[in-house]
């Protein structure tokens, strides 16, 4: 479940613990906050790209570029 919290960021939650929110920064970053108040700052890329990261690390699929 993607909930809006605001016009540039978003909460994802799975009805458990661990409920990252996702914030855009500018056209090119976006924040990622945990539970804990862990922050990072990741590439818009690289952000589209964690999901299919998960994927490949459970081994439901591979690895496109490498």
């Amino acid at each position: 479940m993607i909930k809006i919290l605001s016009d540039n960021s978003v909460k994802i939650c799975c009805g458990r613990q661990g409920c990252p929110v996702v914030e855009k920064i500018d056209d090119d970053h976006y924040q990622i906050t945990d539970d804990d108040g862990n922050k990072i700052i990741v590439k818009k890329e690289e952000l589209k790209l964690m999901g299919d990261a998960v994927t490949t690390i459970d081994g439901d699929d591979q690895l496109i570029c490498g």
